[in-house]
């Protein structure tokens, strides 16, 4: 996943994102949602392979009436994502 897309997702500009991977602390609420992310790209992991995690995010999905998920996470509609993942996980027909 590039950097845009990473900060898109957090959602911080790629500046910020550059100053953090540089060594400065993130603030407390940024620090939250990085951990937030880590978590649904840990979950998203067991279903897609890890190499098709950026491009499955910028690909509209019918399973999201059409949306690209990245667009579901940033409209801040997460939960979809997560029912997405129960179900595949679960193997329950959609």
């Amino acid at each position: 996943m590039n950097r845009e897309t990473f900060a898109r997702l957090v959602p911080m500009s790629t500046r910020n994102l550059a100053n953090i991977e540089a060594g400065a602390p993130p603030s407390p609420n940024v620090l939250r949602q990085l951990q937030q992310l880590r978590r649904l790209v840990d979950a998203l992991a067991e279903v897609i392979q890890k190499d098709a995690l950026g491009p499955w995010l910028e690909q509209p999905n019918g399973a999201l009436d059409g949306l690209k998920p990245i667009e579901v996470i940033e409209r801040g509609e997460v939960d979809r994502i997560w029912q997405m993942i129960h179900y595949l996980r679960s193997g329950v027909p959609s």
